[in-house]
């Protein structure tokens, strides 16, 4: 695990400095704000360059995600066209895949766990815009995190709204949509998603004992 130690904050003024710690303590804040714009600015030159990277320059690549991210663990690979807000505020644990064309408003804290499959054009959507027409349009926000534990495979195009934490091992079929926590060990499906049935021992297809005694016989 790589953690980023460096200030993404160290060249705000006190306003802005303001803003950004009302943002990740999930209290509203300006959005629009022009300190704020130009983090996400930073976030948006790093993930372009990371996109344009070929599959071969792996080290480039994981240079780019530890610049990018609060924390990231080993093995860890990232499908382009991959979008985010701000970057600092995503934390991913290792051996994770992020399949093509997520996205992730990170403006209050993302956690992605070990071994946490992200299938195509999935979005991870952290903030929230104020119900209120004139608040909305002067920027107001707020943002809620998002905890997705170890495990866990999100289905295509699956939407994970703000303030949900979807629990170890379970899986969100394509296409739902979470606006609320997940128990650990189950299978969630619809909009919004609610809990279908529980992953079971007969969901085991014997792959595993299949490939064991394969690689036994070698």
């Amino acid at each position: 695990m790589t953690v980023n130690t460096y200030d993404v904050t160290a060249d705000l003024t006190p306003e802005g400095r303001a803003e950004w710690d009302l943002m990740v303590a999930g209290e509203v804040y300006q959005d629009s704000h022009p300190e704020i714009e130009h983090k996400r600015v930073e976030a948006k030159k790093l993930f372009r360059a990371y996109n344009a990277l070929d599959y071969d320059q792996e080290t480039e690549r994981r240079a780019i995600m530890e610049q990018l991210f609060a924390s990231v663990g080993d093995d860890v690979f990232i499908e382009p066209n991959f979008r985010c807000e701000m970057g600092r505020n995503i934390s991913i644990g290792s051996h994770a895949y992020i399949n093509f064309d997520c996205v992730m408003l990170d403006n209050a804290p993302i956690t992605i766990g070990d071994y946490v499959w992200i299938a195509p054009m999935v979005g991870l959507f952290a903030t929230n815009h104020a119900l209120d027409f004139e608040e909305r349009k002067n920027g107001a926000c707020q943002a809620k995190p998002i905890v997705i534990e170890d495990g866990v495979w999100l289905g295509g195009h699956v939407t994970v709204l703000g303030g949900v934490t979807i629990g170890r091992g379970s899986v969100i079929g394509a296409g739902s949509v979470v606006t609320h926590d997940i128990p650990a060990g189950v299978i969630a499906v619809g909009n919004p998603a609610h809990v279908l049935r529980p992953i079971t021992e007969a969901d085991k297809t014997g792959f595993c004992e299949r490939i064991a005694a394969r690689d036994a016989a070698r």
